[in-house]
């Protein structure tokens, strides 16, 4: 059981600020100080470094922060797992990015919820950037992600490996018949936000291609990927998303893929989760049950 200290040292990392800590933890500044000295009084080195009023982690601190995030991410699952024992119900708090969560997500849990109807599940739906955030709060146990992410931080497992198509109207018209992405660059290319996976993976494929999207003849950045197909259905311009988020479409022949000559894009689903995690047995376990 982590104590007080912890959470206090955990608190100003978070906001690299003593006074704010102590606003967040309801404490007294003077507290907070006490708090810090007291640890590193106990490892024998300096968690913090000062350079006028900002305050940065030592590489020592650096070290604790992850170390103390670990063994918090491993109490909240614990505690998780006891209660589920106490209770007899399941728990899962799981995240998913957006494209995920709308179209790949629901069968997974249909199946689950079919053997554990008694469940009690929550699904955070965002961004990778925020799911990422989310994992090492502790707040979910793992995601499932399309983006990228810093392997060194992280364990996964593949989920499974999606076709990244571009597609148009079905009424659109091209000049002439693209063959590659370069082919593509004269049109309004329709985007998510940055920092949805879909964006990332589409920068990457044009970066491969020695494209960017400055190259477009125009750019248009949608949140929502509803309205982005709203607005190719419309066709006020392409965009590329999985193939399984635009199954029905294609197959209702409202939106029609882009046949390209140049290689397809393939990209990974993955399972992730934080390293030195203590219930890794359990996480593949649970995974194997709900994922495959």
């Amino acid at each position: 059981m982590l104590d007080n200290r912890t959470e206090t040292f955990l608190a100003v990392c978070h906001e690299m600020s003593f006074t704010k800590a102590a606003r967040t933890l309801h404490v007294s500044q003077p507290a907070v100080s006490q708090h810090i000295q007291y640890l590193e009084d106990y490892y024998g080195t300096k968690l913090f470094r000062f350079e006028g009023k900002k305050i940065f982690l030592t590489d020592a601190g650096e070290l604790l922060r992850k170390s103390f995030t670990a063994l918090r991410n491993n109490e909240i699952y614990l505690r998780e797992q006891l209660s589920m024992l106490q209770n007899k119900r399941n728990t899962l708090r799981l995240g998913a990015t957006l494209t995920v969560g709308e179209y790949m997500i629901s069968d997974p849990l249909i199946r689950y919820l079919s053997s554990h109807p008694d469940s009690d599940i929550t699904v955070t739906v965002a961004n990778t950037k925020k799911l990422l955030s989310s994992l090492d709060d502790g707040k979910i146990d793992f995601a499932l992600l399309e983006g990228d992410y810093p392997h060194a931080s992280y364990r996964h497992q593949t989920y499974r490996q999606e076709q990244f198509i571009p597609v148009c109207s079905q009424s659109h018209a091209f000049i002439r018949r693209p063959e590659t992405l370069c082919d593509l660059t004269s049109e309004s290319l329709i985007i998510r936000e940055p920092g949805s996976g879909t964006r990332k993976i589409m920068e990457q494929a044009l970066e491969d291609a020695d494209i960017t999207l400055k190259d477009f003849a125009n750019v248009i950045t949608i949140g929502n990927m509803n309205t982005i197909k709203e607005l190719v259905t419309a066709d006020c311009g392409i965009t590329f998303l999985y193939k399984t988020a635009v199954k029905k479409e294609l197959e209702d022949g409202i939106l029609k893929e882009i046949e390209l000559t140049s290689p397809g894009i393939t990209h990974e689903i993955s399972i992730v989760w934080k390293k030195n995690n203590l219930f890794e047995a359990s996480f593949e376990q649970l995974f194997n049950e709900l994922f495959f």
